[in-house]
């Protein structure tokens, strides 16, 4: 070889020498940047999700609220059906329509919030009265309203009476 004559490169890299560096950085760059563009569309498609699950529920609670009223005169006046008119035609369609509504909250999964011998919760109970009883302090007594629940949220509260304990003799 003469002193004038170079090596061939080895390589791809080393014949572009610094350019090829500079492509490899820009590429790493963009490569970078579709990854977080990725991942943040992701989350954006996950909090939508959730969004919508939690807007769906919002909704089904406003619903059932509207119906429970009618539900619990319905229930109230079932619950003073004279006996002799337990097995008249008219009274059993009014279960009928009752068993209806009560069918409309399973099929929104509306839960019964358990009350009579439960201790006091006030997340899911409301203490209207509070008497004297030989139940120890706290233990619901009775319920008056019933409650309810959807997932983990109140639908709406149990009005309740409650136990302050037995009677304290001096």
């Amino acid at each position: 070889m003469q002193d004038g004559d170079q090596r061939p490169p080895d390589s791809i890299e080393e014949a572009a020498g610094p350019v090829a560096e500079d492509w490899q950085a820009k590429a790493a760059e963009y490569k970078d940047k579709w990854l977080r563009a990725a991942a943040e569309y992701d989350n954006y498609v996950k909090r939508q999700q959730r969004d919508r699950q939690k807007q769906e529920i919002e909704l089904r609670i406003r619903v059932i609220r509207k119906i429970l009223p009618p539900l619990d005169d319905l229930d109230r006046a079932l619950e003073h059906t004279p006996e002799d008119l337990a097995d008249n035609a008219w009274v059993k369609g009014i279960l009928l329509i009752e068993r209806k509504f009560k069918s409309i909250l399973d099929d929104f999964d509306i839960k019964e919030i358990a009350t009579v011998g439960q201790p006091f919760d006030p997340t899911y109970h409301e203490a209207v009265i509070t008497e004297v009883s030989d139940q120890p302090e706290g233990i619901i007594l009775d319920e008056f309203v019933k409650g309810y629940t959807l997932e983990d949220q109140v639908v709406r509260v149990a009005s309740v009476k409650t136990s302050s304990g037995p009677a304290i003799n001096d």
